[in-house]
């Protein structure tokens, strides 16, 4: 009678060694597929979140200067807007000013919510232009801080003529994109320019008449 033997042979550690090998580099190089995948996607997200923060920006202030009376100042790291003329007075009140400033790498717009005891002050250009009233709104009015750029730098604010005069409005400032530092610039152009208010020495006029 024949007998068949039936020998299980199994791996050698040689073999358990190699195939180890084996996967551990397919595994490295699954890894670091996934990574290279995840960082351009974050890359990429990262770059349309800028870019889609700098087009909403561009419309806030196109649409913000298109209906303003005067760009009132320009003082370096802040410009002051009159927005519009709400009870038709022909005079700037506090609750109708807004300024864009830069400060802490952003962009922002600054508005302010005076108290009832300051309802119909006046506010005079001479004082806007040369800055003491951004200090006084803030020190008696409720403001609000709407960050529009963040992580930014290098912000500049240039207009085509000095203020009261100007009506185009430009924005410099660069952000930095996978480690390099690109440029941006925001343009907009006033539509209801109050200049017709200004005296020859750039005062608004205490009438239409004067």
């Amino acid at each position: 009678m024949t007998k068949i033997i039936l020998k299980n042979k199994g791996f050698t550690l040689v073999e358990l060694l190699m195939a180890v090998w084996v996967i551990s580099i397919i595994l490295t190089a699954v890894a670091a597929l996934s990574f290279a995948l995840g960082s351009a996607n974050d890359s990429a997200d990262n770059t349309s979140d800028i870019y889609s923060r700098i087009r909403y920006t561009t419309v806030r202030i196109s649409e913000l200067l298109r209906s303003s009376k005067l760009i009132c100042s320009n003082l370096g790291t802040s410009v002051a807007i009159w927005r519009a003329d709400y009870n038709g007075d022909n005079k700037i009140e506090p609750n109708e000013m807004v300024y864009l400033e830069s400060g802490n790498n952003c962009i922002n717009l600054v508005s302010f919510q005076p108290s009832s005891l300051l309802s119909g002050t006046v506010l005079l250009l001479t004082d806007i232009l040369s800055g003491q009233t951004r200090t006084w709104l803030a020190a008696n009015s409720q403001v609000s801080t709407i960050t529009l750029v963040n992580n930014c730098s290098n912000v500049t604010f240039t207009t085509d003529q000095a203020p009261p005069y100007a009506q185009k409005l430009n924005i410099y400032f660069d952000i930095l994109q996978k480690g390099v530092s690109r440029s941006y610039q925001i343009t907009a152009q006033q539509r209801c320019y109050a200049g017709y208010l200004l005296d020859s020495s750039g005062v608004i006029k205490s009438t239409d008449d004067d």
